[in-house]
This record gives C-alpha cells, structure tokens and sequence, in this order.
C-alpha cells in the first residue's frame, strides 16, 4: 500500500469514528448540537465543554442524568475504537 493510499484509509477511518460521536437527538437541552465529546457549554455561550452531557450533569448534581450520559458516551466511545480498529 503506497502512501496515499494509507492515508486515505486513514481519513475514512477517521471519518467514521467522528460518526461514532454523534447522538442522532443531540445533546440534553440543546439538541442542535449532536457530538458527545466537545460542544459549547450550556452555561458558558461557546465556551467549548468536553463531555458535555456528563459534565453539565455533574455541574448541576443530577446523578441519575450523569449515569445516563456517561453509558451513552462509553458506548459511543467504544463503537468509535473498534471502528477505529477495524477499518486502519
């Protein structure tokens, strides 16, 4: 495999993953906003919060909304893994 060839392999992959990181309904409150890892806080304008939906239910000490978004978001991060690891 010559090196284009490599990264576009890569890109796809890459591609797919960030896939993987979006919730089809959005986020909690803001469901214009759909990647699970990085979006602007719900209290900070654009102020970029990693996590959103485990963090801002952390920030405002709803446990039963934490537990929720931390399944989603660890299932999301393993289906973008093993895209990862099955395309590259």
């Amino acid at each position: 495999m010559n090196t284009a060839d490599a990264m576009a392999r890569l890109n796809h992959a890459l591609i797919m993953a960030e896939r993987d990181l979006i919730e089809p309904s959005g986020l909690p409150d803001r469901p214009w906003y759909r990647h699970v890892i990085y979006a602007p806080g719900l209290y900070t304008g654009y102020g970029v919060k990693t996590i959103p939906g485990v963090r801002e239910a952390v920030d405002a000490r709803q446990l039963h909304a934490r537990g929720r978004a931390g399944e989603d978001r660890h299932r999301r991060l393993e289906r973008a893994t093993k895209t990862l690891q099955l395309r590259w």
